[in-house]
């Protein structure tokens, strides 16, 4: 009864209320958390790309260390079990003619821990070497079949208009703890 007593407008203003009530409504409680959930899911499939990629990159470092150890593995079994890495490092000094270079090598064992490897180092100091013969050594180092790695080098100038170079090389090996006693029974 109440809706025939009001006159044409106020009818109109009251529908083009309810219009603009339902509309605000569906607006607020259907299209606007559509859109935050969309948005919420673009992120979730950004993170979840990321997450991808990031595991690919494991994954091939993963591969990469394990065709690393499995050419350790190889360098292990090539070189023997009377192999040392200071008896090497001498006759490779020799080939590379630096050897009148050496002021001193060093050698360094040390077991590694639950393991049935030791980590055999050497350290090795030239002095008054040519570029070219350091190059030469170090050339030889790392191509060698035995797995030799050089793990860190030190170089100054040295001689009276510094023409020389002065070398401190650490090099290391992985070897066998069973390797280890062969070498302290000879």
């Amino acid at each position: 009864m109440m809706m025939l007593e009001l006159s044409k407008r106020d009818k109109k203003f009251i529908a083009a209320g309810t219009v603009f009530l339902v509309l605000f409504s569906l607006v607020w409680f259907v299209y606007l958390p559509a859109v935050d959930k969309r948005a919420m899911l673009e992120k979730k499939v950004i993170s979840k790309a990321a997450d991808i990629e990031r595991m690919q990159i494991l994954e091939m470092t993963r591969r990469q260390y394990a065709k690393s150890f499995d050419l350790e593995k190889e360098a292990l079994e090539k070189r023997g079990s009377k192999f040392t890495l200071f008896s090497f490092l001498d006759a490779l000094s020799s080939k590379s003619l630096v050897k009148k270079n050496i002021a001193y090598m060093k050698p360094f064992s040390q077991d590694m821990e639950n393991s049935d490897y030791r980590l055999s180092r050497v350290t090795v100091k030239l002095q008054q070497i040519y570029l070219k013969g350091l190059v030469d050594f170090l050339v030889r180092i790392e191509t060698s079949p035995h797995g030799v790695s050089v793990m860190s080098l030190s170089l100054t100038k040295s001689g009276d208009k510094g023409q020389f170079l002065d070398a401190v090389i650490e090099t290391q090996i992985l070897a066998l703890k069973a390797e280890k006693e062969n070498e302290d029974r000879s």
